[in-house]
């Protein structure tokens, strides 16, 4: 086994029609998917690939649940949001149909790359192509249930992002393509972010006075009033984008009674990933 990235561009060489459609092995294609993909490329000559709309299959725990409503809103909605920008930061890697001769013409899928389908999406767009996000192509796979798994996702998620970005971040400001450096500038600021928020909780962690009473009811009451806040603004964000992407899952608008948990479980765990994949990402 040399890797999925190996597989694809054995399987793509040996492909003899113009289109080629990838996808996880656990996936589960809707059959109307691949006719709503090809029409895109009807319209747009200098279209490279159009990725679907990933819905969740495992929904029995907690974390099936979180993952249903992350997926079918904030992972839709930026989609779409990036696409009215002008570009699509990746296409997802579990279901993607590409036009053969612009895989061809990036050079294939990098084998040298732990996430292939954000590497060959970023070759796209240096290229000069375009992935556009088809919300009626829907598909069902499974996702990670337990802690474990989905750290592992998350991890390799998060590494394969940072390669991306050192590979391709001098590349991508020589293009003059404003839509690009928004993507660019995206990622370098959820790296940032990550940490601005740990040196200033190191720093509070140092200077604190924990024997005075009134700095920690300070200290204790802007936490609280802070997780408030973000929850209540987490809230409305997975309402409207649940309500957008109700026409095609309603049911799921029955899981914002867990949308409070996924600042808790998923902002924390991304948030740790990155400190621990970035020497990983320049080593490679």
């Amino acid at each position: 086994n040399r890797g999925k990235a190996n597989a694809l561009n054995q399987g793509i060489k040996q492909a003899s029609y113009d289109y080629v459609m990838c996808l996880d092995a656990d996936t589960i294609v809707d059959q109307d998917a691949p006719y709503y993909m090809i029409e895109n490329f009807k319209h747009d000559p200098k279209l490279g690939a159009v990725t679907g709309n990933p819905r969740i299959r495992n929904k029995s725990s907690i974390l099936g649940k979180i993952q249903t409503i992350e997926y079918a809103s904030l992972i839709g909605c930026i989609k779409r949001s990036q696409t009215l920008a002008g570009a699509v930061n990746t296409i997802s890697g579990v279901f993607t149909l590409f036009k053969k001769s612009a895989v061809v013409d990036v050079g294939y899928w990098d084998t040298d790359m732990i996430t292939e389908d954000i590497a060959v999406s970023w070759k796209l767009h240096l290229r000069g192509y375009r992935i556009k996000y088809e919300p009626l192509a829907m598909c069902w796979m499974l996702v990670p249930e337990t802690l474990g798994g989905l750290w592992k996702q998350r991890v390799r998620w998060a590494q394969g992002g940072h390669e991306v970005l050192l590979r391709d971040f001098f590349s991508t400001m020589k293009t003059k393509r404003f839509p690009l450096y928004i993507l660019m500038f995206e990622q370098i600021i959820s790296i940032l972010w990550v940490y601005i928020v740990l040196l200033y909780l190191g720093y509070l962690f140092i200077t604190a006075n924990f024997l005075d009473y009134t700095f920690m009811t300070y200290s204790f009451s802007i936490f609280l009033l802070s997780s408030f806040t973000m929850t209540f603004i987490n809230v409305i964000q997975f309402t409207v984008a649940l309500f957008i992407d109700s026409r095609y899952e309603k049911k799921n608008m029955a899981g914002l009674i867990f949308v409070s948990w996924y600042p808790t479980v998923y902002w924390i765990i991304n948030a740790a990933v990155v400190p621990c994949r970035i020497p990983k990402s320049i080593k490679t």
